[in-house]
């Protein structure tokens, strides 16, 4: 494999922590660029006074590697708008000034369309001063408009941040969004688009877009396009949720998502195609390096295919020059430009688990290949694709039961077809694009291409079914992750240096992954109570170890979707649901619950606290001199403006009043 320089891993690191350490810690930048130029000065005093010594002192390395550790940090926090002296959000004096935008990406829609856009201008209509500036958004329109990726737009600057989940264990779409770099959003009706410029239609200005309407008209079915779209393109808004499902049970949720795999697919096509130019090696690499990042501006420059795209090149240049490549070197070398270029990349979680699977293959695989090199070819490939998916399955263990709370039992069953075809399917789908490009796609090869993805998907949808194989709901976190990594690292080295320490280090990640479990399991057997923010519903829960008793309106309350990452999150395996009271005695606390009804006058029940439901008409005033509660809360089934009320009602008599609908969910 040659030789692993240590240093390129230890570099990494370095600046890994420095990232960590900047999120979890919130350190300010000036600190940061202070004690970065603290450290320069040392590093420069002790690199001059090692050039001078025969034997090396420490403080030349541990100055080189804090530095390191400060970068990462540094490049984290300039990511953020504050420190950003051009983002938009900086130049926007009042929701009277208008942005210029051009939307960038279209993501998958629900119940509006929703654009990643580019703003490069902001209006402002008091003096009509136009200042350049830069920052993504999101955008979220109505669903009747044909407005598509490319075209320019004005628009009034109703930015807003994105919003963060007001109930526990719920999706954190804003965090997810932060890691994108995108930090705001605006929500716009149709008659809010005040001008749109006619939209990009030249092929350079837009390709990805061009190709995506070229396979759109070509005249696959909707199923099959979808996954066309998304094997070719990476381009899965057209996924349906059956579909994507049935792919993550099979385990082969990598098919949809381009990454390493689709990128060493195109560098194996090159290679084949520039055969003839073997004696012109450099011309051969450029055209080659060319064609491997032109694929990855194809598929919108995800994560996971910039790295690939990073490491291949690597890989090609290496091979040019006739040295031995190291995968793990290459990796990291990777690694460490991209995390430099965009910290961001690091809590993304298809680079995670891109990085993992190509690390974990770089690790194992050799070991399979001294076990058994077969000399049939057709044995050969059969053999290196299980312990391919095996070598990748191991790395990504960890990372997949923490996100997706799931384990494939049959990937390799999924992999052992899927692998050796995909290269057919995608070397054919770059064929078919580029015929649908040029508008000689013959029916003939949409038919056959159409029939190809339709088995895949029939193959994928059969795996998926078999339940007894795919193992749910299962609950990990981070310190268990963190210990589960650990053990697959002390098997690694007690399998390469076979040496009694290892053994040890094994036996105690696997003791300190069981006493995470335990903990994790006595941390979630306590007693809550919370009052839900659900639109147009009252919902309180009462939990009780593993039990969650749910009081509402509407039994059909505990099928919402919403309950099934809390469910896994608390641990919970029992739900009971019972019709709203109004009386409540729940740890102790004495709950008060007053409906549409109107009726709190109980003398013998003092609460302790008032829940506020579906827009009670009554005078709070007179209902807090009669009950002198501690505490009010207002759900999300109340009209905005008699919550308003309430608060300004709740501010003058001196008691805390909460709202779900701001606040989030309220728990105690």
């Amino acid at each position: 494999m040659g030789y692993t320089n240590i240093k390129i891993l230890k570099f990494s690191i370095a600046v890994l922590f420095g990232i960590l350490t900047a999120y979890y810690t919130k350190i300010e930048l000036s600190y940061l660029l202070i004690s970065a130029g603290i450290t320069i000065l040392f590093f420069l005093f002790s690199f001059f006074r090692s050039t001078r010594q025969l034997y090396q002192e420490s403080y030349f390395g541990i100055s080189c590697y804090v530095l390191l550790f400060l970068f990462g940090s540094i490049t984290y926090q300039l990511k953020f708008p504050e420190n950003q002296h051009n983002y938009f959000s900086h130049f926007i004096t009042s929701e009277n000034d208008l942005l210029s935008i051009k939307l960038k990406e279209e993501l998958k829609p629900n119940f509006q369309k929703r654009f990643i856009a580019e703003v490069d201008h902001i209006i402002s209509t008091k003096n009509n001063v136009k200042t350049a500036v830069k920052g993504e958004m999101l955008i979220a329109l109505p669903l009747q408009p044909k407005i598509e990726v490319g075209q320019k737009l004005i628009i009034p600057a109703l930015v807003e941040p994105i919003r963060s989940p007001l109930n526990p264990h719920q999706f954190d779409y804003s965090e997810y969004m932060k890691f994108q770099g995108i930090f705001n959003q605006i929500q716009l009706s149709e008659d809010q688009i005040i001008y749109i410029k006619n939209r990009e239609t030249s092929f350079m200005a837009t390709p990805r877009t061009s190709l995506l309407k070229s396979l759109t008209s070509a005249g696959f079915k909707k199923e099959e396009l979808a996954v066309i779209k998304a094997l070719i393109l990476g381009d899965r808004t057209s996924i349906s949720d059956k579909i994507y499902s049935e792919y993550a049970s099979a385990g082969a949720i990598h098919i949809l998502a381009v990454s390493g795999l689709h990128v060493g697919m195109v560098l194996l096509l090159l290679n084949f195609i520039l055969k003839p130019l073997q004696q012109l090696k450099w011309i051969k690499f450029l055209i080659t390096l060319a064609g491997i990042w032109a694929f990855a501006l194809l598929t919108g420059f995800s994560a996971s295919v910039v790295r690939a795209s990073l490491m291949f090149s690597l890989i090609a240049f290496g091979l040019q020059i006739n040295r031995k490549v190291n995968l793990i070197n290459t990796l990291f070398s990777a690694f460490f430009v991209l995390i430099l270029i965009n910290p961001f990349y690091v809590f993304q979680v298809g680079f995670q688990l891109s990085f993992a699977a190509v690390f974990s293959i770089a690790l194992f695989q050799p070991k399979f290949n001294k076990l058994w090199y077969p000399n049939n070819k057709i044995i050969r490939l059969l053999y290196q694709t299980i312990t391919v998916s095996i070598c990748a399955q191991i790395g990504v263990l960890p990372l997949s039961l923490f996100y997706f709370h799931q384990f494939p039992g049959l990937f390799l069953l999924t992999n052992i077809v899927i692998l050796p075809g995909l290269g057919v399917l995608l070397i054919s789908g770059i064929f078919v694009l580029i015929l649908s490009v040029f508008g000689i796609l013959p029916k003939i090869l949409i038919d056959l291409y159409s029939f190809l993805i339709e088995k895949l998907n029939q193959y994928i949808a059969w795996i998926a079914n078999q339940d007894a194989f795919i193992f749910r709901e299962i609950h990990l976190s981070v310190p268990a992750v963190i210990f589960l990594f650990g053990i697959i690292l002390s098997i690694f080295f007690l399998l390469h240096l076979r040496k009694k320490k290892y053994v040890f280090y094994v036996f105690c990640g696997i003791i300190l992954f069981q006493i995470s479990i335990l903990f994790e399991q006595y941390e979630y057997a306590s007693e809550e109570i919370f009052i839900l923010n659900k639109s147009g519903s009252t919902l309180i829960a009462e939990k009780k170890s593993e039990k969650l008793t749910l009081y509402g309106n509407k039994a059909k309350d505990t099928n919402w979707r919403y309950f099934e990452n809390f469910k896994l999150q608390e641990k919970i395996s029992n739900i009971e649901f019972h019709k709203l009271q109004n009386f409540y005695l729940l740890k102790e606390k004495r709950i008060l619950l007053i409906d549409s009804t109107g009726l709190y006058n109980f003398p013998e029940f003092n609460p302790d606290m008032l829940v506020l439901s579906n827009s009670p008409k009554v005078n709070l005033n007179r209902v807090i001199e009669v009950l002198e509660p501690t505490m009010i809360v207002a759900d999300a089934s109340n009209y905005p403006s008699f919550i308003q009320l309430w608060k300004a009602t709740c501010a003058n008599k001196k008691i805390p009043f909460y709202q779900t609908g701001k606040k989030g969910a309220f728990n105690y």
